[in-house]
């Protein structure tokens, strides 16, 4: 049964990262429930990302957008433990691709003066196993290593603690809104009823708007294959390394060395599962690179990135539903940039219009840029 309420009552769609930074800060206005359709929150993407905060990232939105998490990660708040590490950046390029770091160069620099032009003999002295033909590369010292884990229990431990709900195990069957406000039904046989449903489903986003009956944003879902890997060689103190050919990342990870083949395969939205052909692929191009010799991975695994056409976050009120709030999208910097979006997400939510504190202007993520 409807009943009001002296604050809006807000429903959001997802488990992960986007859903619940951006729930932790909407409890500031909103009663807020998050469901999740897992057992567990954190179970898809958020629990299979790569787990590095970069600021000479992607384009100047995602720029901007880290930049403004950075002191977050840094110095969190008080339910939050150590979240970040100091973790430092190696692009490396064979001779034909000195263009490639040229070109990134001229793109960052500016805005991120600490990056450092390397040769081949800092590359070597910094991962003494790269192959002799990758002779330039770049540094950014100013990368972190993230704690994914802690970063998400942070985030559901001040959510609670303010009053927030969690449900999980619950698959959204129906959204009606023929009542004047949403009425969310469950594969379970339960409902809630609420004003604001926040669409923050990862790589289901279309499907729960088409639950709503509102517009999808036409969002691609990529597969990106993870590996780890346990080299007879000291690699602790490495930075992370990607080719510039952008087919190839490692970085240390606990007792292991993380990689990826930086696979983008599109996929539906599912519990993915990595490729023959992507661990091959991953293998291969680690030999190609360096002269380690591992015959096979210890442990593998694959997430989904999800994407619309320009590769911008979707944040924002539906163009053709007052009470149906966007906040997808994320690609493959959800985490990374999880302290200003769900801060902005909320305050979009608040229905504050003005231009966003760190200069993006809130079209460039609303979902009514596609028209």
């Amino acid at each position: 049964m409807h009943t009001k309420r002296s604050r809006p009552r807000l429903l959001v769609v997802g488990g992960g990262i986007a859903g619940f930074s951006l729930a932790m800060h909407a409890l500031q206005r909103f009663d807020t429930t998050i469901v999740e359709a897992e057992f567990q929150p954190g179970y898809h993407s958020t629990g299979r990302s790569a787990a590095v905060f970069h600021i000479a990232f992607e384009n100047d939105t995602v720029h901007r957008l880290s930049l403004e998490s950075e002191s977050f990660f840094l110095d969190p708040p008080k339910p939050f433990g150590t979240i970040a590490t100091s973790l430092e950046n190696m692009m490396i390029a064979k001779t034909e691709e000195q263009d490639v770091v040229d070109s990134f160069l001229d793109t960052w620099t500016g805005r991120c003066p600490w990056l450092q032009r390397l040769n081949g003999r800092d590359i070597v002295r910094r991962i003494p196993v790269i192959r002799a033909d990758f002779r330039a590369g770049v540094l950014d010292t100013r990368s972190l290593g993230l704690d994914v884990h802690t970063l998400l229990e942070g985030y559901r431990r001040s959510f609670v603690d303010r009053g927030g709900e969690i449900m999980t195990n619950r698959r959204l069957v129906e959204l009606d809104d023929s009542l004047g406000h949403w009425k969310a039904s469950f594969a379970q046989g339960d409902y809630l009823e609420v004003d604001i449903v926040a669409n923050a489903a990862g790589a289901w986003a279309d499907e729960i708007a088409n639950l709503a009956g509102v517009q999808p944003m036409g969002l691609v879902p990529r597969r990106r294959t993870g590996l780890r890997i346990q080299p007879d060689v000291d690699f602790k103190n490495w930075p992370m390394c990607y080719r510039a050919s952008g087919d190839l990342y490692f970085k240390p990870e606990g007792g292991s060395i993380m990689l990826s083949p930086a696979d983008a395969t599109e996929s539906p939205p599912c519990d993915a599962q990595p490729e023959m052909l992507d661990l091959a692929l991953a293998m291969n191009r680690l030999h190609e690179c360096t002269t380690l010799n591992i015959e096979r991975p210890h442990e593998t695994w694959a997430g989904l990135r999800s994407f619309v056409a320009d590769g911008l976050p979707v944040v924002g009120f539906a163009k053709d539903h007052a009470g149906f709030f966007w906040h997808a999208a994320f690609g493959g910097f959800g985490v990374q940039t999880s302290p200003a979006c769900g801060k902005l997400g909320a305050e979009l939510l608040n229905g504050d219009s003005s231009t966003i504190s760190m200069n993006v202007s809130k079209h460039s993520l609303s979902p009514a840029r596609f028209t």
